[in-house]
């Protein structure tokens, strides 16, 4: 049977992600649960503590953006939900925080969950997180799916896939096929996971903020990115395959905590966005064995207002594309395509959840080469945190909130009058 924490504090933290335990980096126990409750208001904490003062879920309505955007809602009634997948069948995969995978099937959410999937960590910021098709999902019904394991003592991201029954009832033949470095934290544990064109699998991983100097040292998984086999095995042509400079599947490192990730067939770029701490949230275009910075450069702040690193850029180390100051909490990232928005066509939508200059989603214009031409705010006078978007295989853009009482919307450009 799954255990979930169901305290007050555990509903505070389970939606905290846009930052981390405040106190030094290193090694040492970490802040107790109030006290780590009352330092992380500045991310998504507070939609959490509005819900869970709410008497019951509000009937999700539909909703018109200022800026010209109607929001109409697909379901309410999820948990956290943490990301959207669309099957070939055109049932959608949500997977939520408090360790579910459930099905929207024409526009209604199926009441019991799947089976059969892992018992996670549901604390801090920990639980389950993104989700993947295998390429040859069709033919082998293999699913992917990221989520927090261990115990608070000692835990880390994991990846597991199995075999999704045909009635997707159940997950079958589950196994793990990775696992981050241990670490004594339920911060931080990123969990996004995409294809590259040669099958091999990406997964994102934070460094658990505490542990934040070691996301310089590529002989761990802290902050980093890794690449995989889809039976966990090591690309041979990984740039620290041989284990001998850094750990095997790691891909790049110097992260700090990385929550969205899209492969961009067209430009064949991987682009990546991580939460930065106080300010200085990054969209970065990802590269095998670079270095992205984390701490060493930065353009945020601790939470106290204190001192990181001066400084913001050094040899050797990559420059983000877009960075945000103040934060906007990135979490979920998609491509667009389709008819409904071919004015966008390649374009990048990025939600954000709770920070400062958060609660809505980010339009990222860029031109053929991937270029950024500029970036737009959505739906900011809603004042909705969101923790995913994605681009249905019907064309339309769907995004989920952040909230306990998560709503999926379908969201369109509203019609003149």
């Amino acid at each position: 049977m799954r255990t979930v924490l169901v305290t007050t504090t555990a509903i505070l933290l389970a939606a905290a992600c846009s930052g981390g335990e405040t106190g030094p980096a290193s090694p040492e126990p970490s802040p107790s649960a109030s006290e780590a409750a009352s330092q992380e208001k500045t991310g998504d904490d507070a939609a959490a503590e509005e819900a869970e003062t709410e008497a019951e879920s509000p009937v999700p309505e539909t909703l018109t953006s200022k800026d010209g955007y109607t929001l109409t809602p697909v379901t309410g009634g999820l948990t956290f939900p943490w990301d959207m997948v669309f099957l070939p069948s055109g049932d959608m995969l949500v997977s939520e925080r408090d360790g579910h995978i459930r099905i929207i099937r024409d526009g209604e959410l199926v009441a019991e969950p799947i089976a059969g999937t892992p018992e996670p960590l549901v604390e801090g910021q920990g639980g389950y997180f993104a989700m993947a098709l295998d390429p040859d999902f069709a033919a082998n019904r293999t699913l992917y799916l990221a989520y927090a394991k261990g115990t608070s003592e000692e835990n880390t991201t994991a990846v597991i896939k199995g075999t999704l029954s045909e009635d997707l009832s159940s997950l079958n033949d589950v196994q793990e096929i990775f696992a981050g470095t241990p670490r004594a934290t339920t911060y931080h544990y990123g969990g996004r996971l995409a294809f590259l064109p040669d099958g091999t699998l990406i997964v994102t991983l934070g460094e658990g903020f505490r542990y934040m100097d070691e996301a310089q040292n590529p002989m761990n998984y802290h902050g980093t990115i890794v690449r995989i086999n889809p039976d966990g095995s090591i690309p041979e042509d990984n740039p620290y395959a041989s284990g001998e400079e850094g750990a095997p599947a790691v891909w790049s490192y110097g992260h700090r905590n990385v929550q969205g990730l899209v492969w961009d067939e067209t430009r064949e770029i991987l682009w990546a966005h991580e939460h930065g701490p106080k300010g200085g949230d990054e969209l970065n275009i990802i590269e095998p064995g670079k270095n992205y910075g984390w701490p060493e450069i930065t353009f945020g702040v601790n939470y106290d207002g204190t001192i990181i690193s001066e400084k913001t850029k050094a040899p050797g180390m990559e420059q983000p594309v877009v960075k945000w100051v103040p934060s906007i909490a990135p979490s979920g990232m998609t491509l667009l395509g389709g008819a409904e928005w071919a004015d966008w066509d390649g374009d990048l939508i990025v939600a954000a959840m709770n920070g400062p200059k958060g609660q809505k989603l980010v339009h990222v214009d860029l031109d053929e080469a991937g270029e950024v031409l500029g970036t737009e705010d959505m739906l900011a006078d809603l004042e909705i945190p969101f923790r995913d978007v994605a681009s249905g295989p019907d064309g339309r853009l769907y995004a989920a909130t952040a909230n306990m009482e998560g709503v999926i919307y379908v969201i369109s450009e509203t019609d003149p009058e």
